[in-house]
């Protein structure tokens, strides 16, 4: 039922296999079993995703209702924490290659807000849980965009470079499809791209720092390699079609904290986001 769930909003095996931390060969037995269990179809694909169908979708409303009622009934029999940590669940390379910078900034804003983040565990029993959407939900956090990037070195001498030029260089993807995207968007007619696929966002962008070639990252995960210096944008920023939200199911001690919390996560993302664009000053073509 978690993969249920899980790619029902993603509306893909790959991510919900990379959400729930498992292979994608295991989300799609365990919901094959399901489908033979129920003898009805629960996912058909239409072009690139996976479409829930409304069972799907009724199952995986039941399941993550069911979950929230469960987890805050154990935390109410519990009784109230002696602490006034948040407990929060993001994914793991969010959490890892942005989130993880942020700490400093965090103290300083909330100081009296502790935080217990997991990327591991599914967000049942978190006071916020945070997840990417491939819809725009009310109330969501940001639109997640994906940006080229490259070595500085590199960078100088595409300085001037239209988009179709730069799908003649060595291309790196952390997402599947990601360049295609791109160039429906940005080099609209043109072949294809070719791309090395590397799953682990770290890696991707460290391949680029290395000069492997253009890497189309998430402006998040790439943050602290721009701010450093490692790798320069450049421009032609592309949405990615996800959004994150943050499912606030804090009990009420806790309310107030998870409040600020939300609302300093916010302001913090769209600081990353212009940081970002500031580094790639042919966005707006």
């Amino acid at each position: 039922m978690r993969a249920v769930e899980a790619a029902s909003r993603h509306r893909s095996f790959t991510s919900a296999a990379r959400e729930l931390q498992i292979t994608h060969s295991a989300v799609s037995q365990s919901i094959r079993r399901l489908e033979l269990d129920l003898g009805t179809r629960l996912f058909e694909r239409k072009g690139g995703a996976m479409e829930p169908s409304s069972a799907a979708l009724r199952l995986a409303q039941t399941y993550s209702e069911a979950q929230e009622s469960l987890s805050r009934a154990m935390r109410e029999v519990l009784g109230p924490r002696a602490d006034a940590a948040l407990t929060i669940a993001m994914p793991v390379v969010f959490g890892r290659l942005w989130f993880a910078g942020k700490i400093g900034r965090l103290n300083e804003a909330l100081p009296d807000v502790e935080v217990q983040i997991s990327t591991r565990e599914a967000a049942e029993g978190a006071d916020i849980a945070l997840a990417w959407s491939p819809r725009a939900v009310k109330g969501a956090l940001c639109e997640l965009s994906y940006l080229p990037l490259c070595a500085p070195e590199l960078a100088a001498k595409l300085a001037t470079a239209q988009p179709k030029a730069l799908l003649r260089s060595p291309l790196i993807a952390d997402a599947a499809d990601s360049w295609s995207l791109w160039a429906a968007r940005w080099a609209p007619g043109a072949k294809p791209p070719r791309a090395h696929l590397l799953d682990d966002a770290a890696m991707a962008l460290d391949a680029a720092v290395q000069g492997g070639g253009i890497v189309l990252s998430n402006v998040f995960a790439a943050e602290s390699y721009l701010t450093s210096g490692r790798l320069a944008a450049l421009g032609f920023e592309v949405s990615a079609g996800q959004w994150l939200t943050a499912r606030v199911q804090a009990l009420p001690e806790a309310a107030d904290a998870a409040e600020r919390f939300v609302m300093w996560l916010r302001l913090e993302l769209r600081r990353s986001q212009a940081l970002a664009r500031g580094h790639g000053p042919r966005d707006e073509q």
